[in-house]
């Protein structure tokens, strides 16, 4: 058995590997998958807020308590690293 990684996309009710898949046409494959979290800037206003709803105890706050603070927040870190996420 040869066991391969990729990411994919779910789209319109289809798996998309987003990178070249070097398979003969029609292999049978197994796939088992994981549901990957989107990254803080990949959220959307509305997916920022409803997060900021959620966050709770001691966390809340951490990154600020709006969408423009936690976007501020963001920029600085990937900012301060050599390499964006």
């Amino acid at each position: 058995m040869i066991k391969k990684k990729t990411k994919a996309a779910y789209r319109n009710g289809v798996i998309e590997p987003l990178d070249k898949i070097d398979l003969p046409e029609g292999q049978a494959l197994e796939i088992e998958f994981r549901v990957l979290l989107k990254t803080p800037h990949e959220l959307s206003r509305e997916e920022k807020g409803d997060l900021i709803q959620k966050m709770s105890g001691s966390m809340k706050g951490t990154w600020g308590n709006t969408v423009e603070e936690i976007d501020a927040y963001i920029e600085s870190e990937r900012q301060s690293w050599d390499r964006e996420f």
